[in-house]
């Protein structure tokens, strides 16, 4: 189960969901810090993968933020896909931002971690050598991709299909291992036309000023899908035990959350700062560049629900296993 479950990680998490804006400002906004809470001797685990899942927390990472004298709070920026999905499957954190799917599939194998938020909304686009002004264009195209049967795939077959696109016969998906491979060949100029996420794709702008952005596909998931949401690719997960047993803290925790991505808005230089100084394996350009295009936005599971709903629907058809080989029920989501 532990190998099933990373390589369904890798795809997300390879694709590093990051960091970026064109022109950075460090603005001050008013993110009054909760109350510390008053607990006996609560030692709290959190992580999150290095890209946007890290980003979207690094105000936390960073300044550590009081949750009462007998609070400990520890943060780890987790690199390797395998060691995160090992981390929340053992049960070694117990707070977590992870990719969606991921944690619909821990629930349907009986891991009691509950969705409360999702932050993260989609960090894949296509871009291309040559300017194209619609999906139709890519037809008899070869795009360069990663992830077979994973996530990323899927996102991009379900929004080919939705446009009158046979993803197998209509152009040709090449699949490389890792978004950097896409991203080197890209560069290279051995691909014309590729699917790279973020930040991947901030350090092919910096090194390719001349790449084209064609579609972001988030936004084509909004059209395809009917609704007004892009996929919410990784959501903030909490085990069970921590919600049931302190609740208090448990609240405090997703105020000062929720508090930290509101930050990044304004603080596009002082959250790249913070991540090198971190050593998360985001440099400032990336995340200055990156932020942007990483789609990093709070929303509570009462509002994210629909979203969440129609995201775990989409991966469960294509590739059951995705979500652990059934759509989960309202067990998975922590709703007040």
């Amino acid at each position: 189960m532990k190998k099933l479950l990373s390589m369904m990680m890798v795809g997300v998490l390879s694709l590093g969901i990051f960091a970026g804006c064109s022109q950075a400002t460090e603005e001050t906004i008013d993110t009054a810090q909760a109350e510390p809470v008053q607990i006996e001797n609560l030692d709290v685990k959190v992580a999150a993968p290095s890209g946007a899942p890290t980003l979207s927390m690094i105000k936390m990472f960073k300044e550590n933020p009081d949750f009462g004298d007998n609070v400990t709070v520890s943060y780890e920026s987790v690199k390797s896909a395998d060691a995160m999905a090992s981390k929340v499957i053992s049960g070694e954190v117990d707070i977590a931002v992870v990719p969606t799917n991921l944690a619909a599939a821990l629930y349907n194998k009986g891991n009691d971690y509950k969705i409360v938020a999702s932050s993260v909304w989609g960090i894949l686009y296509i871009v291309g050598n040559e300017e194209i002004t619609t999906l139709e264009d890519l037809k008899g195209k070869e795009i360069q991709t990663i992830g077979r049967g994973l996530t990323p795939d899927i996102v991009l077959r379900y929004v080919l299909s939705k446009n009158g696109i046979n993803p197998d016969t209509d152009l040709t998906l090449t699949y490389m291992g890792e978004a950097t491979e896409v991203a080197s060949s890209f560069i290279s100029g051995k691909a014309s036309f590729a699917v790279i996420p973020e930040p991947a794709l901030s350090n092919v702008m910096l090194k390719k000023p001349d790449t084209k952005v064609l579609f972001d596909l988030q936004e084509e998931w909004s059209k395809s899908s009917g609704t007004s949401s892009s996929y919410p690719q990784a959501s903030l997960i909490i085990s069970a035990d921590l919600i049931e047993n302190n609740p208090e803290f448990v609240d405090s925790f997703i105020k000062e959350y929720e508090a930290g991505t509101k930050w990044l808005v304004g603080n596009k230089e002082l959250a790249g700062q913070y991540s090198e100084e971190l050593e998360t394996g985001l440099s400032k350009a990336a995340v200055v560049n990156g932020l942007e295009r990483s789609n990093i936005e709070f929303k509570s599971v009462k509002d994210a629900k629909p979203a969440l709903e129609e995201y775990l629907k989409v991966l469960f058809e294509y590739q059951p296993e995705t979500v652990g080989g059934k759509l989960p029920d309202a067990g998975l989501y922590f709703e007040k």
